[in-house]
């Protein structure tokens, strides 16, 4: 193993909570996922599987009803919440009611993977992100549908500061990124750690601006850009899903939103690492970072 790998494996130890093993389920928090429609449901697992996995003592997946019998055979290990949904195939803004039952006593919600975009998902994320009272991580169609709030004129960027929360996270890739700014991708990628930085100040959140040399920002905190090397492989559907999955799972289990963000990111690529070197990186999946998170997460018990 590389001194840049130890070095980063000494990062993750000194970041992870340590777990009392005699410790219940309800020590290590309870995730609420609000992800996946009839077209993305392979986001609604990566999602829960990767807060499960990474330690959350509870996992309650909620989905629109009609891709229950596919969920629930992958989605063994969580509590299911299946809801209203549209003819799109995504969740009924007539969901929100149950979503508002089910939010109490959850550690962190994770809004948005495979969600889909249409009004009824942009009204459940615009409704959901000024009542959430705990963590919230918001990946993929969540900030889609914040970016079109954000972006009316009316609203203008206070959205964000006017979350009721403890700590907000956004995981966006570069385009995610240039909708939520309105900055071209080029111009982004130029300066990633400057946009993260600048997004995260203006705004009270944590940004996690994924790509080749992700980088995490919070406001009053230097950004940091993660040392791994890049790994084309990770470039495929599925890897954001698992990474806020992650990100979910370490704020269920009281770690600070910055430090959270970063474990989750190191674990994620490391992972990613040792999924290139047994599948390569043409052939590796996210299932299989996954599959390889178990037992990397090993090392520090």
């Amino acid at each position: 193993m590389s001194t840049l790998h130890e070095e980063i494996l000494t990062k993750i130890r000194l970041l992870l909570p340590k777990r009392d093993p005699c410790g219940n389920k309800g020590d290590f928090g309870h995730v609420l996922s609000i992800c996946g429609c009839e077209r993305y449901q392979g986001a609604a697992v990566l999602a829960a599987l990767g807060a499960v996995h990474c330690g959350a003592g509870l996992v309650t997946a909620a989905f629109p009803r009609r891709i229950y019998a596919p969920l629930a055979a992958k989605l063994t290990v969580t509590p299911l919440l299946p809801l209203p949904g549209n003819r799109q195939g995504t969740l009924h803004v007539s969901a929100l009611p149950a979503l508002r039952e089910a939010l109490p006593g959850k550690a962190s919600v994770l809004l948005g993977c495979g969600l889909g975009l249409n009004a009824d998902t942009i009204e459940i994320a615009h409704t959901l992100l000024g009542e959430i009272a705990c963590p919230l991580v918001l990946d993929a169609d969540g900030i889609n549908a914040l970016a079109s709030f954000i972006n009316d004129a009316a609203q203008h960027m206070h959205v964000l500061k006017a979350f009721p929360g403890s700590a907000l996270v956004l995981t966006p890739h570069p385009g995610e990124m240039a909708r939520l700014t309105g900055l071209p991708i080029a111009e982004i990628q130029r300066n990633r750690e400057c946009a993260a930085q600048r997004f995260a100040e203006e705004h009270g959140c944590v940004l996690v601006l994924k790509g080749a040399h992700t980088v995490v920002a919070a406001p009053g905190r230097e950004a940091v850009t993660s040392p791994l090397p890049p790994n084309d492989g990770m470039a495929k559907g599925g890897s954001g899903d698992l990474l806020a999955g992650m990100a979910a799972s370490l704020l269920a289990q009281g770690m600070e939103a910055f430090d959270a963000a970063q474990c989750a990111v190191l674990l994620h690529g490391f992972a990613g690492i040792l999924a290139q070197e047994k599948h390569s990186r043409r052939g590796m999946t996210a299932l299989d970072c996954l599959d390889e998170l178990k037992g990397l997460l090993s090392l520090f018990e």
